[in-house]
């Protein structure tokens, strides 16, 4: 407000200096543009007798072929739209009778549902089975759904319709409502017709509740008693997917093409650049009254009206051609729904040409609405052909006479270039020409001897001053190369370090524990690192540090801890007992023999059996626990920086871990960052990101949070994040590793073919337990075996992933094996047995291992149930004399 009033934008009296500066600034833009015309004229004026020839010859030569090009455009476009025309109505009946063709196919299946059930044969009626297995076989995916209804049954009993479609496939459905109302156009079309009867699109509600289109026929027994009303549901979306892969033919400039094939342009440009949408024909799907059935576009779609809704018929809900996007009149429009066929041409702004067909079958009309650019586009390109045929004609005739005219002023011309280059201090570029033209008895000769003469001057003088020089430059020369070669060098270590150093960094687990990480040095060579691994099948190592500083010894000291670590080389250290990993640390890198460099470090052990976490830390900050309700939790210990004082002494924490929550290790690079208005993010804040439920999964989101806190896509530290997420609850419990299982008939095999070694000694220990005969060993080895081998290299099982679950059970006169695997839904006893009666070579590959399970077990159950394949096997065994039910 003060600066308004203090210099106010509008004044009763115009200041003293305002018609100096309107003076000034009329004088700038008049020597603008005057400079502006000097520049043209210097452009167009010719400066030589060439020039002043080409320039003649090149605007006349062009002021015809640009009247000749406009002249050929004007005359032939008519002509193309008539013959462009033509072939596009063709085009357009083609794709209407494939659509009635494509409605006639399916108009078979109410045929055949009709034909089964006036069959003779009444085990041969139809039913919601064979239904089901019509409807699987179909080959059109558009139909949606199959039915039989009958006219003498009150609708709410269960048999007056048979139907199933895709949704409630393989078992049947029921209609909600009174099909017998005649608002019901599907059925009571096809009664009142006799014949096919074809739906306007509609909400079937009670239902598919889908848009659709019904095609229907009425049935009658041998005596011509009408039973019912036989039909298929198509889908309208996939009748819209359908209709819009019938790509109507574009026109355009390719005049190369063959005759009756003519492209919009060169589909590399299609690619790269694309269409205009404004040079794009539309197709548009319409019923008998203009109904949309279907538009170009997705999005001008409408819901279809429910036929129960006598306020609103199809054609009133549906917009009409206009409203859809169709460029035309409304007197064009009653063109388009009065005649069956035909084209016109719309002389308006939008200048279109727009062609139509209707369906013998079904009544519905396709219209093509096409640019008229886009039609005379072939004529256009010839006329820009013409041009740039006469261009290049023009370009020859130009350098024809600009190479007249450098033959009869060349040595003028070349006098000139020896003076430039003269001025430039090039003495040697002429000296043969000067030398050549020298020898001339004219003023050019003797001209061209003074030139000689002083360029001979300037060359001794020179030559006596680059002597003087020639000591000082080589000796730079030498010290630049030298310095070039060793600042590649180190170039070179530096990338092979940042590359070692990203290497020891660990692959990301899946299965029992699932762990991603984001890693982002703040400079080549960072002094971050982390890693994780399996102690044994049960006790998981997970554990980050960061060195003080960055660059070369902070990544080697960083690299150095994390193989200790990884490879138990630590001596005399309990690696599951945190506090002492921490303590043999500290003593093992005193910052004294490490260029004072110390480091901090978070160190902890995961027990899948028992669900806890032991960890201790050293001058670290905190993991963050988030428990799956939203609870978070700080785990910190007491613990010094390690390196920096050789007697510190550090605690041993535990927590116990919730099923199904996540745990974050990060160095303080991730939460320390400075925002733009000066204060600095806190560790709280950072673990309320983290424990944000709203967030997108994944780390990718949390680095773009601190970014864009920070303002920078830099970090200024290095960025460690690592997440841990810990194994969900199945059947109330955890699911253990074969490694710690309780149970004696219970196995576990991860997706790992070492993992089979385990199954004999689990069946040897379980028939020695059970009293089982000891020949029965290999028989359940080989059968199992088998199937986990199967799982685990075409299952699609993540490696390393628990994959595999075998139960036996022991009663008194059999063995029950219980196999349910985590792979893709597969049906072994689907699959047909190999024939063993042919020879070995004429033997189809794979096979046997099902002949062996079925001929090794008595009887076999499969089914797919909760995300897992059960096999369920029955053993024939001798009862045991002490076996006690």
């Amino acid at each position: 407000m003060k600066r308004q009033e203090r210099y106010p934008v509008k004044s009763a009296s115009p200041l003293p200096y305002r018609g100096a500066w309107q003076r000034g600034a009329v004088e700038l833009s008049l020597r603008g543009s005057m400079a502006t015309l000097q520049a043209i004229k210097s452009l167009f004026s010719p400066r030589s007798i060439g020039q002043r020839f080409a320039v003649a010859i090149g605007a006349g030569a062009g002021i015809i072929m640009i009247v000749l090009a406009l002249a050929n455009y004007h005359n032939g476009r008519e002509l193309l739209l008539q013959q462009t025309s033509s072939e596009a109505l063709k085009e357009v009946n083609d794709e209407m009778r494939a659509m009635d063709d494509l409605v006639e196919r399916m108009a078979m299946l109410p045929y055949v549902i009709g034909a089964t059930e006036t069959d003779a044969d009444p085990l041969s009626r139809v039913s919601v089975s064979w239904l089901a297995s019509l409807l699987e076989k179909c080959p059109i995916h558009a139909v949606y759904g199959l039915y039989m209804v009958y006219d003498g049954k009150d609708w709410r009993d269960p048999a007056s319709d048979i139907w199933v479609d895709r949704k409630s496939w393989p078992k049947g459905a029921r209609l909600n409502y009174d099909f017998h109302d005649e608002d019901q156009d599907w059925y009571h079309g096809a009664k009142t017709s006799g014949r096919v009867h074809v739906t306007q699109p509609y909400f079937d509600e009670g239902g598919s509740n889908i848009d659709m289109v019904s095609i229907t026929k009425p049935i009658y027994d041998p005596a011509g008693k009408f039973l019912g009303v036989a039909g298929a549901d198509v889908a309208l979306d996939e009748m819209r997917k359908i209709v819009r892969k019938m790509h109507i033919r574009n026109f355009g400039p390719d005049l190369n093409a063959e005759e009756g094939v003519v492209s919009t342009k060169n589909q590399i440009a299609n690619f790269l650049t694309g269409i205009p949408k404004e040079m794009k024909e539309s197709a548009y799907l319409i019923s008998q009254t203009g109904a949309i059935i279907v538009s170009p576009e997705a999005t001008k779609d409408e819901p279809a009206p429910k036929p129960s809704d006598p306020q609103k018929s199809p054609e009133a809900a549906l917009q009409d051609l206009l409203s859809q996007g169709l460029v035309t009149s409304l007197p064009g429009l009653e063109k388009i729904l009065a005649s069956d066929s035909g084209w016109l041409r719309l002389r308006d702004r939008s200048d279109k040409v727009i062609y139509w067909a209707k369906g013998e079958t079904t009544g519905w009309k396709l219209v093509l609405e096409v640019p008229y650019a886009l039609i005379v586009a072939p004529a256009r390109k010839l006329a820009e052909q013409s041009i740039l045929i006469g261009s290049i004609g023009l370009i020859l005739l130009l350098g024809v006479i600009f190479y007249t005219a450098r033959r009869v002023s060349g040595p003028i011309t070349r006098l000139q270039k020896v003076a430039s280059d003269f001025e430039k201090g090039s003495y040697d570029e002429g000296k043969e020409f000067l030398e050549h033209v020298g020898k001339r008895q004219d003023e050019l000769g003797r001209f061209a001897q003074s030139f000689s003469t002083m360029a001979r001057e300037i060359r001794l003088r020179e030559e006596r001053l680059s002597e003087w020089n020639a000591n000082l430059e080589e000796t730079v020369r030498q010290r630049t190369v030298e310095l070039e070669k060793a600042n590649k060098a180190m170039a070179s270590e530096l990338a092979e370090a940042a590359a070692y150093s990203r290497a020891v960094l660990p692959e990301r687990l899946k299965g029992a524990v699932t762990t991603d990480w984001v890693f982002i040095s703040s400079s080549q060579l960072g002094g971050d690192s982390f890693g994780y691994h399996w102690i044994d099948d049960d006790t998981l190592s997970l554990y980050l540090l960061d060195v003080c500083g960055h660059g070369v010894g902070a990544a080697l000291l960083s690299i150095s801890v994390v193989n200790v670590l990884r490879s138990g080389s630590l001596a005399g250290t309990d690696f599951r007992d945190p506090s002492a990993v921490m303590g043999n640390l500290n003593a093992a890198f005193p910052m004294e023999q490490h260029n004072e460099m110390y480091f901090t470090g978070w160190y902890g052990v995961y027990s899948r059996s028992k669900g806890t976490l032991r960890y201790a830390s050293g001058g670290h900050p905190p993991a963050v626990l988030i428990a799956p309700d939203g609870d978070v939790q700080h785990l910190a210990a007491k613990g010094a920086v390690i390196g920096a004082f050789p007697k510190a002494a550090y605690e041993t924490l535990s927590v116990a871990v919730t099923p199904g929550s996540r745990l974050y290790l990060f160095s303080d690079g991730t939460y320390e960052v400075d925002r733009p208005d000066g204060d600095m993010m806190t560790h709280e804040e950072f673990s309320a990101i983290l424990a944000d439920e709203k967030r997108p999964s994944g780390l990718d989101p949390i680095v773009e949070e601190i970014r864009r806190q920070q303002g920078t896509d830099a970090f200024a530290d290095d960025f460690s994040l690592v997440e841990f997420i810990f194994p969900e609850k199945e059947g109330g419990k955890v699911i253990p590793s074969s490694a710690s299982q309780d149970s004696p008939g219970l196995l576990l095999l991860r997706s790992d073919l070492p993992e089979l070694a385990k199954l004999h000694p689990f069946l040897s220990e379980f028939c020695t337990r059970e009293k089982l005969p000891a020949d029965l060993v290999p028989d359940l080895e080989l059968i199992l075996e088998e199937l986990a081998t199967n799982v685990m290299k075409y299952g699609g099982v993540e490696s390393g992933a628990d994959c595999c679950r075998i139960e036996l059970e022991r009663r008194p006169e059999e063995v029950v094996i219980s196999f349910s695997d985590a792979g893709a839904p597969f049906n072994p006893l689907a699959r047909e047995e190999v024939d063993t009666s042919l020879p070995i070579e004429d033997r189809p590959i794979g096979g046997l291992g099902i002949h062996f399970i079925k001929h090794l077990t008595d009887t076999q159950h499969y089914e797919f149930l909760d995300g897992r394949n059960i096999l369920t096997l029955v053993k024939k065994v001798e009862a045991a004399v002490d076996f006690e039910v």
